[in-house]
């Protein structure tokens, strides 16, 4: 059985669309778990009430918005409690467009822990990271100036010509991927001391840790309309758990001698200070930040909900 694990805030009717498209799409044996994630609560109501007699769809409530992490890892944890062999992961503005399940099952193997699909934004462009295993370099380069030195040098992803199926170490994007609930349970979940973005780079790390290798099958095709939970939130909240679970990451996970870590706290600094200059909102945030930093630098870093 696969276990597919949806993260709701505040997207009802994206929600909706999602597990319609599940439905009509998927024929795989597959239960479907929606986390919600601290929504308003008639949307929880409205959620309950709607899938309180589906013997396919489980409604886990959470009081509060445990950010990404934290909220799939109840759906995850349910799911391996029921027997599920599998895990999808899989955002709440995403659509099937296929069998995308049975597709990416076929894709599973000894080396191969991880599947991913094409996943199409609503441009028509594929938007599938091929993400590598997280390197100081790529690290270095992930913030403006040096993002585009970065786009322009391809550091970070893995290519792979059109259509073409590619097995490597790293991770796949985090809108939707199938696991090996094994796997996932011996990695320990998602880590949930970040509460948006860095999870596909911590995973990158632990994957390779046991050897284990991702694999992009382009048969299988989403749509993924980003970032509609996200746009909930404002940009600089968003940006503050961006730059502190990117820094998490680098000092938890990754080897790196102090003047790489000073160097790499100077710039992510710069930057962020340049953006509360720009844009007053970000200033509070800012001095939060260098706090943030500051007790990660120290190992005693706890997420701020």
């Amino acid at each position: 059985m696969v276990g597919i694990v949806i993260v709701n805030f505040n997207t009802y009717f994206e929600l909706l669309q999602c597990i319609d498209s599940i439905k009509e799409k998927c024929e795989a044996k597959y239960k479907i778990y929606v986390v919600d994630n601290g929504s308003e609560k008639k949307l929880q109501d409205k959620l309950i009430k709607r899938f309180q007699l589906s013997t396919e769809i489980e409604v886990l409530i959470s009081a509060e918005n445990l950010g990404y992490s934290a909220g799939n890892n109840i759906g995850i944890k349910k799911a391996v409690k029921d027997g599920a062999d599998y895990i999808a992961i899989v955002n709440s503005d995403i659509i099937f467009q296929n069998d995308v399940i049975s597709i990416l099952l076929d894709s599973i193997e000894q080396e191969v822990a991880v599947v991913g699909p094409k996943v199409y934004n609503l441009e028509g462009k594929d938007g599938q990271q091929l993400i590598a295993t997280y390197s100081y370099f790529y690290a270095l380069l992930d913030r403006v100036p040096f993002y585009y030195l970065k786009k322009i040098f391809h550091i970070g992803f893995v290519k792979a010509e059109q259509n073409e199926s590619k097995k490597y170490y790293g991770m796949v994007s985090g809108c939707c991927f199938l696991i090996d609930a094994k796997v996932f349970k011996e990695i320990g979940y998602f880590d949930e001391n970040v509460f948006l973005y860095s999870e596909e780079r911590i995973m990158s790390v632990k994957l390779g840790q046991i050897g284990k290798k991702v694999c992009y099958n382009p048969k299988a095709v989403v749509v993924h309309r980003e970032g509609q939970s996200t746009k909930k939130v404002g940009n600089a909240f968003a940006d503050y758990h961006r730059y502190a679970s990117d820094y998490y990451t680098v000092r938890k996970y990754c080897k790196y001698n102090q003047w790489e870590i000073h160097l790499l706290r100077m710039v992510r600094e710069m930057n962020f200070y340049l953006k509360s200059v720009c844009d007053s909102s970000y200033l509070p945030y800012y001095r939060k930040l260098k706090f943030t930093f500051d007790e990660i630098d120290h190992y005693r870093y706890k997420i701020d909900r």
